[in-house]
C-alpha cells in the first residue's frame, strides 16, 4: 500500500497528500487509514524539534538510545530527563558513522501523540519537517518558516527571525543551496529554486524529499513507540499461521522431553558413580553417600585442621555435582602437602559455579572458586577444596 503523508497544522487539523497515478493529490482532513495509521507519515513544522548529530558508540540500539541524550546534553535547552531523543536508522555499511538525532520536549511530544491517538493515528510515523531535508548544506523557504540543514545541524525557524540572523547562519556555509526568492534576496544570494509559498506546496516539497530516499527520523521511539495490538481478521487468514505455530509447539515440547530425559540419565549415572565411589572408599557405608558424608564430618570434627582423604573429598565433590544440573567433572588435582584438592568442572552457566561452591561449603570443607571462563556452550570453572582453618 502506498504511503500517505499529512502535515499537522497549527490548529491541529491535517493537510493530506495522497498519490494518484503519477501525481500527489492534496486535500484537507483525515488521511485514509490502515491499521491505526501504520501507512501514514505525519509531518511537524519542526519549530520545537532540534536536529543534531553525534557519534554514539554502542553495541546495540537499546544502548545507543540510552547514550544519545548524554552525547548531546550540552546542546539541550531542557534537562535530559525532560527531553525526548530519537535516532536515525543506523548505517550498516559504516557502524561508526555519526547518527542524526532529533530532540523534542517530552511534554510537547506527549501532547502530539495524544492528539494523533485521538484521531485514530496511534501508529502513524511522526517526522519533523527539517528531518527530511537533503543531506547537504541547504536552506529552504516555507510558508512563514525556514527549514535548514547546515553542517551537522538541522532546524526550523520562524521566517521573521531577521536578515542578520539568516546571514550569520550562512556565514560558515558559502556553498549552501538556497531555495526561496525572499530569503535569497535577504542574504544577497541567488535562489536555486522557488520555495513554498503555501502549505500545499510545502507539503509537496516534504513528500518529494521523503520519497527521494530521506524518510527522516521517526520521533515515535522509546516511550512513544506505538504499542501494536493483535488484530484478528477472520480465522481463515490465520489458519496457516496457527498450523505452523502448532507444529513449532509440538517440536518444542518434544525437544524439551528429550533434553529432560537426557538430564535424568546423566543424573542417574552421576548418582551411580558417587555410590560406587562411596562403596569402594567406605565399605562400611554400603554405598550410602550421605552416610559417607556423615562419617567424613565426624572425622573432621575430631581433627578440624586436617584435610580429609582424597576419597572423602571426592565423595563430597561428586555429591555436590549431582545437585547442580548440567555440571561435568573434567579433572581433579590433589595436593597432599597443601591439603587441597582442585577440580575443573564444566557448567551450563556462571551462576552454577557459585552454586556448587556453596553446596560444597555446607559439607564442612572450605570451597573457593577460581577463574571461570566461557568455552563453547559451557562455562569452565576451577574449584579448590580445603579444610576450614
Amino acid at each position: 500500500m502506498a504511503r500517505l503523508y499529512a502535515l499537522l497544522q497549527p490548529d491541529g487539523s491535517l493537510l493530506t497528500a495522497r498519490q494518484k497515478g503519477g501525481d500527489w493529490v492534496i486535500a484537507s482532513g483525515m488521511p485514509g487509514k490502515d491499521s491505526n495509521g501504520r501507512n501514514v507519515t505525519i509531518f511537524l513544522n519542526g519549530l520545537d524539534v532540534l536536529g543534531l548529530s553525534a557519534i554514539i558508540p554502542a553495541r546495540n540500539e537499546n544502548q545507543a538510545r540510552r547514550a544519545a541524550p548524554f552525547a548531546v546534553e550540552d546542546e539541550l535547552a531542557e534537562s535530559v530527563e525532560n527531553s525526548h531523543v530519537a535516532l536515525s536508522v543506523v548505517d550498516k555499511a559504516n557502524l561508526s558513522a555519526a547518527r542524526q538525532i532529533n530532540v523534542a520536549s517530552e511534554d510537547a511530544m506527549a501532547e502530539i501523540v495524544e492528539h494523533l491517538n485521538g484521531l485514530g493515528l496511534s501508529e502513524a510515523a511522526i517526522v519533523a519537517a527539517h528531518s527530511v531535508l537533503p543531506m547537504r548544506d541547504f536552506l529552504f523557504e516555507g510558508p512563514g518558516l525556514l527549514l535548514g540543514r547546515l553542517g551537522d545541524r538541522s532546524f526550523s525557524v520562524d521566517a521573521s527571525i531577521g536578515r542578520d540572523v539568516i546571514i550569520s547562519l550562512l556565514e560558515k556555509y558559502p556553498e549552501a543551496e538556497v531555495q526561496g526568492n525572499l530569503v535569497a534576496q535577504a542574504v544577497g544570494r541567488s535562489s536555486c529554486a522557488e520555495g513554498a509559498a503555501t502549505l500545499e506546496a510545502f507539503l509537496l516539497a516534504l513528500v518529494h524529499w521523503a520519497e527521494a530516499g530521506n524518510s527522516g527520523i521517526n520521533l515515535r521511539q522509546g516511550k512513544f513507540a506505538p504499542r501494536r495490538s493483535l488484530e484478528l481478521g477472520g480465522f481463515d487468514q490465520w489458519r496457516l499461521a496457527g498450523a505452523l505455530a502448532a507444529a513449532a509447539g509440538i517440536g518444542w515440547f518434544a525437544s524439551v522431553m528429550l533434553e529432560t530425559n537426557a538430564m535424568n540419565t546423566r543424573a542417574a549415572n552421576l548418582q551411580a558413580l558417587s555410590s560406587e565411589f562411596a562403596r569402594v572408599g567406605w565399605p562400611e557405608a554400603n554405598g550410602d553417600v550421605q552416610q559417607v558424608l556423615a562419617i567424613s564430618a565426624n572425622n573432621r570434627a575430631n581433627s578440624a585442621q586436617a584435610f580429609p582423604s582424597i576419597l572423602d573429598a571426592s565423595a563430597i565433590l561428586y555429591d555436590a555435582l549431582s545437585q547442580v544440573e548440567g555440571s561435568e567433572l573434567r579433572t581433579i588435582r590433589y595436593d597432599r602437602l597443601r591439603g587441597q584438592m582442585t577440580a575443573t568442572v564444566a557448567f551450563d552457566s556462571f551462576a552454577d559455579v557459585d552454586r556448587l561452591t556453596a553446596i560444597v561449603g555446607t559439607s564442612g570443607l572450605q570451597a573457593r572458586s577460581g577463574d571461570s571462563r566461557q568455552s563453547g556452550s559451557k562455562v569452565i570453572g576451577d574449584l579448590t577444596l580445603e579444610s576450614r582453618s
